[in-house]
């Protein structure tokens, strides 16, 4: 199907709009996609947001979009960058199927993406052959928004993951471009990165919750350059700390939390939702 035909398929089933307004909307988003994304792809994407239906047709993309780039309703993207965060593998189960999935934070010189892992994608976590660090290409994803709106890529049976060269990760910004110094948190700040020496550690402290089962807190104190922060890691996040770090260890928190404590000072909060590393 060629790009006229397109148009004047869009065109026939909402005539409300003219070739010319559709031609505008098309030059805006090859602008905004500096032209990597071919003008079916893109056609296709503005018939979606217009509420129209047209005929499918398999669509390619060879190029590799950088992150900033991206945004939801895209198919056979590839994508490259550094992994950042890794995270454990979840399962699901409904009436209609059941499987499992990862996700992984993938950054590059535009900033950090989500990435979803289905099913036997999700088995390169399990198998621990995928880690932080490392160099990729994601091939043949699909990009969706989530429920805040933000684009991320979602990657099912027909994806491909390449691991590249250890040399190749000096291409991609370190996580350190993509953290938020202490000092700048606030009780707005919502989920941040953040990397920090550990000054000191408080202890941990069970609790029984609602539901009369046993959860188990810790503190600990968490400084940069900037200035210093506590931290309070929640239930099974403070056994994996527990076994990764002393004083003085240089910690990364990806997808940490802020939040107000009852003192009107600010707490980074690790929950199963935050990967930590050593630095």
């Amino acid at each position: 199907m060629t790009t006229q035909d397109l148009l004047d398929e869009i065109q026939a089933k909402n005539p409300q709009i003219s070739q010319k307004e559709l031609i505008e909307k098309l030059e805006a988003e090859r602008a905004k996609t500096n032209g990597l994304l071919a003008d079916e792809t893109l056609l296709r994407l503005i018939a979606a947001k217009l509420g129209v239906q047209v005929q499918q047709n398999h669509i390619h993309n060879s190029g590799t979009l950088s992150s900033g780039k991206l945004f939801g309703g895209l198919y056979d993207v590839n994508v490259a960058g550094r992994l950042i965060a890794v995270f454990p593998v979840k399962t699901f189960q409904s009436e209609e199927k059941s499987g499992k999935f990862a996700t992984i934070m993938l950054g590059d010189s535009d900033g950090l993406l989500r990435v979803v892992l289905w099913n036997e994608k999700a088995e390169l976590v399990e198998k621990g052959e995928l880690k932080a660090g490392q160099a990729v290409r994601l091939l043949h994803g699909y990009t969706r928004e989530d429920r805040y709106g933000k684009t991320e890529l979602h990657l099912g049976n027909k994806s491909l993951i390449e691991l590249q060269p250890q040399p190749k990760t000096a291409e991609y910004p370190p996580i350190e471009q993509f953290t938020a110094k202490i000092s700048s948190l606030n009780p707005n700040s919502g989920n941040v990165h953040v990397v920090g020496t550990v000054k000191a550690v408080y202890g941990k402290n069970g609790f029984s919750r609602s539901d009369s089962s046993d959860g188990v807190v810790m503190r600990l104190a968490l400084r940069d350059d900037s200035g210093e922060v506590t931290v309070v890691v929640w239930n099974e996040k403070v056994e994996e700390l527990e076994k990764m770090f002393r004083e003085s260890t240089r910690l990364l928190l990806v997808n940490a939390r802020v939040k107000e404590a009852k003192n009107g000072s600010v707490e980074v909060h690790v929950d199963s939702n935050t990967f930590v590393a050593i630095q």
